[in-house]
């Protein structure tokens, strides 16, 4: 190639396109509402003797009334769960000195409802066969990890969309890959609690009505993108 006296030559680079000198970090939310399909019931029976063989016996009694009733309005045997069975001595303190009262027997199971329709007349069922405690009633989501993984996919589209929007703003090219995808720690569903009560609160319950309604289930991720401008 020849060129003309005085003249320098440069050649001139052409950007790179694969170069993306610059990072931003965006943040990404996703939200899914989903209702709970099951339900976990406490419920328990609570005797008090003198004679701790006879407390045992007549807890013994009641609880399997119990559970023979919640058989037959559609609970299955492995959906009862024996959680807590305990005896415990009773004592009475008088002055300083303390004079055994008698024991007390607890035996307290969980109910697993699939059908939460019933879970007014599980109750009521319980409390006039004997049941006189009760615990926490726990709404839950079967498919829990399957709605959390739809809304993380909304947190990730979410996380692109901003960083598309900021991109174009400052007129610079984002990187269609990003560099690094972090998942943001959420807080866990907990459970709704419906009941805790006595055994006199209880006693008063009628088929009440109850409704689980919805939970959020919330996903974040933290993205760095790279772009250029």
């Amino acid at each position: 190639m020849h060129f003309h006296p005085g003249f320098q030559h440069f050649q001139q680079r052409s950007p790179n396109r694969n170069y993306y000198p610059f990072t931003m970090i965006i943040e990404g939310q996703g939200q899914l509402k989903a209702q709970p399909d099951q339900a976990i019931i406490t419920l328990g029976v609570v005797t008090e003797n003198s004679d701790v063989q006879i407390a045992q016996e007549e807890n013994t009694s009641i609880s399997n009334s119990v559970i023979q009733k919640l058989l037959q309005v559609g609970i299955n045997d492995n959906e009862i769960r024996t959680t807590i069975y305990s005896v415990n001595p009773r004592y009475d303190y008088i002055e300083g000195k303390s004079t055994l009262r008698g024991y007390e027997v607890e035996h307290q199971f969980e109910v697993t409802v699939t059908d939460l329709g019933t879970i007014g007349i599980i109750y009521d069922t319980a409390v006039k066969n004997g049941a006189n405690r009760s615990g926490m009633l726990q709404f839950l989501i079967s498919q829990q990890d399957a709605f959390y993984r739809r809304a993380l996919k909304k947190a990730v589209q979410n996380a692109k969309e901003k960083a598309d929007e900021i991109a174009k703003t400052i007129g610079a090219s984002l990187s269609p890959i990003p560099i690094k995808i972090t998942e943001q720690l959420i807080q866990p569903i907990r459970p709704f609690p419906a009941f805790s009560a006595g055994a006199a609160a209880v006693t008063k319950i009628e088929a009440p009505p109850i409704q689980a309604g919805d939970y959020t289930i919330n996903a974040s991720v933290k993205i760095v993108y790279a772009y250029q401008g």
